[in-house]
């Protein structure tokens, strides 16, 4: 986020004859966002950046950093016992702490809004070796007195 101090820099070095991409790299930001408040600045709402659309969050602040302290410990909690939390396991916790209940997806995008990442399973071990695996296959089958279906 830009402050109004550097939003009016911007403009003031665009009337100076500076190009953008040469105000990006002094200010350190990027040259659409240079462009955009060039743009905006000679518009009518000026360097004000404007409030969001849509429903206002009935999560509030307060809730937040509370709901964050509560699912912390509770995550903690089921990690010391080798377990962990699903994600309607979180909706229902949620749903007890701020009363409101949530879809899955948003209960996902709460959590990562309060800095909590989703970590999947491994589809296979650490420590598995593919080539171990093979040769044991091609051992057995020579082995093997029987015919075996295998998919190629």
């Amino acid at each position: 986020m830009i402050s109004i101090e550097q939003r009016k820099l911007i403009v003031k070095l665009h009337e100076k004859g500076k190009k953008q991409q040469e105000i990006a790299n002094l200010l350190g930001c990027s040259q659409p966002t240079v462009n955009l408040w060039i743009h905006r600045s000679r518009t009518k709402n000026g360097l004000i950046t404007r409030d969001r659309a849509g429903r206002p969050s009935r999560l509030k602040r307060e809730n937040l950093t509370k709901l964050r302290r509560t699912l912390k410990q509770r995550i903690e909690q089921k990690n010391a016992k080798f377990g962990s939390l699903t994600t309607k396991e979180l909706r229902e916790i949620i749903h007890q702490e701020v009363g409101e209940l949530y879809s899955i997806r948003h209960v996902e995008r709460i959590m990562h809004k309060l800095g909590f990442s989703l970590i999947t399973p491994r589809t296979m071990h650490t420590k598995h070796d593919q080539k171990a695996v093979d040769s044991f296959r091609d051992e057995f089958k020579k082995k093997s007195s029987r015919n075996i279906w295998i998919m190629k």
